[in-house]
């Protein structure tokens, strides 16, 4: 584990991610912190980099780390640390003995408020999320570094997908750099990438582009044409996924589509309010357009630089009409 007894002083080894009493024992934290890093870390990173950052970790005290080990842990710990509190919110707030579930009390500490509770816990859940989206951004730019990470699951999986980071999400739809809502958008990604992408691309250009990032997740080398290719796909991807998720469910945060408004209450200035069905509409047809747009965009990239492919997509046309006195309309 990326955290021990020996290094807890007393609540400051956690407490460089998350505000912590020193009163915080290791002993009250021990089990959220492994049930973590073994429900989140490892399916990602597999069991290999697990070990490696382990490794790392092992060697704090020796202060031998390079600057990319020290940032590398310092992420691990981060994502941990928030998504412990967290997953284990409310178990952390009771003690579990012979007489059952019993909650502390203090004559100078009493519990926050249930609208305290709540930011608590979306802040641990957004901040985790958020890490651990750094840290898998983090491996695969340093992936040359850290070999451990190339026979991981996720970095399997990034290589074979078309959209690959909240980076390349947060270019074309505004997500907040929000690893919760890009795994929110990703859920639709093959939809669009059969339903949109395809007809665009047409059945052999699709294939190759297929082709290729399969191969490339298994170790392949990369191609500079069907790379930019990809890089070109991203916006009708991420345009035709915002548009889904916003039909189906009105939102593209985690919470819903949210406007922001200032009042008068006894907890807080601000409190947001569910967009009404105009201000939904409005933004669908925003993302209608969008969409529209990426395709069009896409289809003169092929035409450009694929021309081999550009007369010959499934159900596509692209001609040039200069010089001719008849044309092909779009």
């Amino acid at each position: 584990m990326i955290f021990s007894r020996d290094n807890w002083d007393n609540g400051k080894e956690i407490g460089q991610y998350v505000p912590a009493s020193a009163s915080l024992s290791f002993e009250k934290m021990e089990s959220s912190l492994g049930n973590v890093q073994e429900l989140f870390l490892i399916p990602l990173l597999g069991d290999d980099m697990m070990e490696a950052i382990e490794d790392i970790y092992s060697r704090v005290e020796m202060d031998d780390l390079t600057a990319e080990e020290t940032k590398l842990l310092r992420l691990a710990q981060r994502a941990v640390a928030n998504l412990a509190f967290w997953y284990d919110f409310d178990n952390l707030q009771v003690r579990i003995s012979d007489q059952g579930f019993q909650r502390q009390g203090s004559d100078d500490w009493q519990q926050a408020y249930k609208y305290q509770e709540d930011r608590l816990r979306e802040g641990f859940k957004v901040k985790g999320f958020n890490a651990l989206d750094r840290l898998l951004s983090y491996l695969s730019e340093k992936a040359d570094v850290f070999t451990d990470y190339e026979s991981s699951p996720a970095y399997k999986a990034t290589r074979k997908a078309i959209v690959r980071t909240v980076d390349e999400t947060q270019k074309y739809v505004n997500i907040e750099n929000s690893a919760i809502v890009f795994m929110r958008l990703a859920a639709e990604f093959p939809t669009v990438e059969e339903g949109e992408l395809r007809g665009v691309l047409g059945s052999e250009l699709y294939w190759q582009l297929r082709g290729y990032l399969d191969d490339l997740a298994e170790g392949g080398e990369e191609d500079a044409d069907l790379e930019d290719l990809r890089k070109q796909c991203v916006r009708v991807m991420v345009c035709g996924a915002a548009l889904r998720l916003l039909k189906q469910t009105g939102t593209l945060t985690d919470k819903g589509l949210y406007f922001e408004a200032v009042t008068a209450n006894n907890t807080e200035n601000r409190t947001r309010q569910p967009a009404t069905d105009a201000a939904i509409g409005d933004r669908l047809a925003i993302y209608v357009n969008d969409l529209e747009d990426s395709k069009t965009v896409l289809h003169l990239y092929i035409r450009d630089h694929m021309s081999d492919y550009a007369d010959t997509k499934d159900g596509h046309v692209i001609r040039d009409n200069d010089g001719c006195n008849g044309f092909f309309a779009m």
